[in-house]
């Protein structure tokens, strides 16, 4: 089977990640899952 691991880093503060740097961040995860699974 073939597998990969995402990952991302982010700096957590009290004012970081902003939910925008999430939610960019879950996006791009998601469309690296979705490529390498095709």
């Amino acid at each position: 089977a073939d597998f990969a691991k995402w990952r991302a880093v982010l700096k957590i503060t009290s004012t970081t990640p902003s939910q925008l740097a999430i939610q960019e961040n879950a996006n791009t995860l998601a469309r690296y899952a979705s490529i390498c699974q095709q």
